[in-house]
């Protein structure tokens, strides 16, 4: 199910080389879910560490989770919402479906049918 998790220092997101470097150690055939939360810092390094494995030849898809109800439309409209408690649903469903075979771009549809 989960493969690795990659975390930067304490209130920082990861730098792109250490993304990239988690994504070619778990590299598979059917291809790397990359499960982002809506912070400007992981999305912008996890979306550049994607598009380099791309660039590799690695088959990597993103999906990024803004669930937070906290934050409202309007409130949010800058950084718009985060994702918190409704990534770990997004973790256990694809990781049961990852399990029974479905690829990585098959799960990348199924999380981006809704958007906010």
């Amino acid at each position: 199910m989960l493969s690795a998790a990659i975390a930067g220092t304490i209130f920082a997101s990861p730098n792109t080389r250490q993304i990239l470097t988690g994504l070619r150690a778990i590299k598979t055939p059917s291809g790397t879910l990359i499960i982002v939360k809506n912070y400007t810092g992981d999305v912008l390094h996890f979306g550049l560490a994607a598009e380099r494995a791309k660039a590799e030849g690695l088959k990597v898809e993103m999906v990024v989770v803004g669930d937070d109800v906290a934050v409202g439309r309007q409130k949010g409209s800058l950084v718009g919402r985060r994702g918190l408690a409704g990534t770990v649903l997004v973790h256990k469903i694809a990781g049961a479906l990852a399990e029974r075979g479905y690829p990585s771009h098959v799960l990348t549809r199924l999380f981006c049918l809704n958007r906010y």
